[in-house]
């Protein structure tokens, strides 16, 4: 049995593979007004922020062939070298990028390398965060499972913060020449010495007592997850809030402060507090996953998110005062962080223990690679089509929509499953996930 020591350990481990992660999509995010000077500098500042961000999305797209890698490794070998493997391209890539030539030394083969790296980082990033959270729920005791779990989410929300922590501190300290001349590197290049950390802690541990003890039983189970399409559909609807969420309000928003006229320091400021008060959330939400029931707190919290989203992001238009900016920044953070906390021991718990690297890691990353990249270029282009800076809202209540019907069906599915069979992990916190 795992002891409390080695479960945290073991959740420090995983989860710091996804802080290298969310930091590098942090960072270009961040930096996406500088990277557009730097890779795009011959469009106008529309289109080279809309180039910007489909080099942002090309890494999404590579997330479900990355997957499709990682997750038969996850199942077939282990949980770990699945881990490892992904850490070390996700943080070579980003190493490479901080020493790309600009557009200006090597014309258009800058940004065709960015495009092949970012793409590098997508197929890291499909075996990174889903392998990461199954190490952990099948490592923590059945009664803290969510919460573990979102200490993964946890990792990667201290990602986002870490690089806007970065991105503040060059901004604050470096004129605009020089951060668009050398500052703009500093923050890829500091991706290596965090993936060595990572990898370090990760080689100290082994692997999980279910994928053990999973491996040593026949496999004669296996017709189950033929039967395991209904739990993929609501996983995939699970995820859409949880993807579209956290992008949109830790990614898109800050370029969105700086088109309402805040400065580059003042809006990744701002995100800075937004991730802070979502890391407590994010606590919150795998606490309460435990407590009440993963169904009932996902319904609760995306209709929570359906609800204030449209009047947050109105408020945000009407270039109110910084300190409303930064209340309804918190405030539009605070529903998604809260989801993001319940959302990951969900997907674990869907599918059982043979199949989960596989099921969970591919239904997972073919909506991030349909959603994730996509959400901040949608934003950004609604704005530009309509002119009306209320427009992204929209993107976050179809989300919201579509992850309350899943979590409904969740609580019915619950609802008729007192028990769940040894395969999968059960359904609601009383029968001991």
């Amino acid at each position: 049995m795992t002891t409390p020591a080695e479960a945290r350990r073991t959740t420090l481990a995983a989860s710091i593979g996804n802080t290298v992660e969310t930091y590098d999509y942090a960072v270009y995010g961040f930096l996406s007004a500088v990277l557009a000077k730097v890779f795009f500098p011959a469009a106008s500042t529309g289109a080279g922020l809309l180039s910007s961000f489909a080099v942002f999305g090309s890494a999404f797209l590579a997330r479900p062939a990355g997957a499709l890698v990682f997750g038969p490794i996850a199942d077939r070998h282990g949980r770990r070298p699945a881990l490892v493997a992904s850490l070390l391209l996700m943080a070579g890539g980003s190493t490479l990028i901080g020493l790309l030539p600009a557009t200006g030394t090597i014309g258009v083969a800058a940004p065709i390398l960015l495009v092949l790296l970012r793409f590098a980082q997508g197929l890291a990033g499909g075996g990174e965060f889903t392998t990461a959270i199954i190490y952990v729920a099948e490592f923590a005791p059945p009664h803290r499972r969510g919460a573990l779990s979102s200490r993964v989410q946890v990792g990667s929300l201290a990602g986002f913060l870490l690089g806007a922590v970065v991105v503040l501190s060059l901004s604050a300290a470096l004129t605009p020449a020089q951060m668009l001349g050398w500052g703009w590197r500093v923050p890829f290049l500091l991706a290596f010495p965090i993936g060595g950390i990572g990898l370090y802690l990760r080689s100290r541990f082994g692997e999980t007592p279910e994928f053990l003890d999973a491996r040593a039983r026949p496999s004669a189970s296996d017709r189950s997850a033929d039967r395991q399409w209904s739990s993929v559909l609501l996983l995939v609807g699970v995820s859409v809030l949880h993807i579209v969420g956290i992008y949109m309000v830790y990614t898109y928003v800050q370029s969105y402060l700086i088109q309402l006229r805040l400065s580059p320091v003042t809006a990744t400021a701002v995100i800075a507090l937004a991730l802070l008060a979502g890391i407590f959330l994010v606590l919150a939400g795998g606490r309460a996953a435990d407590r009440r029931g993963r169904p009932k707190v996902l319904l609760a919290s995306s209709l929570t998110v359906l609800v204030v989203s449209y009047p947050l992001f109105a408020a945000l238009a009407s270039a109110p005062p910084l300190w409303l900016i930064v209340v309804c920044t918190v405030a539009l953070s605070a529903g998604p962080a809260f989801y993001s906390g319940v959302a990951p021991i969900t997907y674990v718990q869907l599918v059982p223990v043979r199949r989960r690297g596989s099921l969970v890691g591919i239904s997972y990353n073919v909506t991030v690679g349909i959603l994730g990249g996509s959400a901040v270029f949608i934003c950004q282009a609604l704005v530009e089509l309509t002119g009306d800076r209320r427009s992204p809202a929209y993107l976050l209540l179809a989300a919201a929509a579509a992850s309350a019907l899943a979590a409904f069906a969740l609580t019915r599915r619950a609802a008729r499953t007192p028990a769940a069979s040894p395969s999968a992990l059960p359904l609601t916190a009383e029968s001991g996930l």
